[in-house]
């Protein structure tokens, strides 16, 4: 289980999207790493508050081959790859 909540993570994005602090000073401000609040960002961009729910899930064998196609193809990371697919 994740030590930030999920309003935890609505309010670091809050304040670094809304007040403008920078990735270090929100993570300064909610005790979380740099890049958790990057990652957060990403996922709520791309997502919305969806994204940033906790999921557990089993993947399909074709989901997974689908993930791993499209970091093929686009040169993606993995975390790039994550925030596409919200795993």
């Amino acid at each position: 289980m994740s030590r930030h909540t999920f309003e935890d993570k609505l309010k670091a994005i809050d304040l670094y999207l809304n007040k403008r602090n920078s990735y270090r000073e929100t993570a300064k401000l909610m005790s979380a790493t740099k890049s958790d609040i990057i990652k957060w960002v990403a996922l709520y961009q791309k997502h919305g508050e969806k994204g940033l729910q906790p999921t557990y899930t089993n993947y399909s064998v074709k989901f997974k081959m689908d993930v791993l196609t499209y970091m093929e193809k686009t040169g993606a990371s993995i975390r790039e790859s994550s925030y596409v697919f919200n795993i």
